[in-house]
């Protein structure tokens, strides 16, 4: 269990955002949180936007604190339960990462125009291959596309299988934070192959990613 909590002060320590995504996932309110942490709500807000810096000593107490706010009756093992989460939000900087490099290329073989705006067609192999290039937190085994939504799955830093499931409101997070980082409107679209509409000319599974 060390190695794992480790894990979870390494990312709070990497990024005190993370401790919103966490909390957020656990059900816990950021004042009980600060109440079981020993860490100010104040002090905790601040590092959550980002704007404080974190130490050692407070991502270590963050990560105690959320596991005495936890309902061990309703996690299993909320130790797992936050790798889970950890390793979601890496997909999805990874997969707004791969977003931002498609369309910050000009000549993009996936590229097309559609009434004058770019669209991208990205097949499941192509975006396979470059999801497990920038994801650090585990080695992508296979994904699954289907309707509106994606199933990864893979090997956890810690060895343990992990299956990642990103839903119809995943996929609208994911629109909000690739609009936020390219400042262009997205709309992301999941498609297996047998549902992909004739517009788009490809017969596979494959993400239909729109920016105007």
């Amino acid at each position: 269990m060390y190695d794992k909590l480790k894990i979870i002060e390494r990312a709070i320590l990497l990024n005190p955002e993370n401790i919103k995504v966490f909390r957020e996932k656990l059900k816990i309110t950021q004042s009980k949180l600060a109440e079981e942490s020993g860490v100010s709500q104040s002090h905790l807000s601040m590092l959550e936007k980002g704007k404080r810096e974190i130490g050692e000593a407070h991502a270590a107490a963050i990560t105690l604190g959320m596991l005495k706010c936890t309902n061990f009756w309703d996690k299993e093992n909320p130790i797992l339960y936050l790798l889970d989460v950890l390793s979601l939000t890496k997909l999805e900087s990874a997969i707004v990462e791969f977003i931002q490099d498609l369309t910050s290329k000009n000549d993009i073989f996936c590229k097309r125009y559609i009434e004058g705006h770019p669209v991208y067609i990205i097949d499941i192999k192509y975006f396979s291959e470059e999801i497990k290039k920038r994801l650090g937190v585990m080695d992508i085994e296979e994904v699954d596309f289907f309707r509106g939504r994606m199933n990864i799955r893979g090997i956890h830093l810690d060895k343990k299988t992990v299956l990642i499931q990103l839903d119809c409101s995943d996929i609208r997070r994911l629109e909000n934070k690739v609009s936020k980082v390219l400042n262009n409107k997205t709309i992301i679209q999941i498609f297996p192959k047998e549902e992909v509409p004739p517009i788009y000319s490809i017969k596979k599974d494959c993400m239909i990613v729109h920016c105007w």
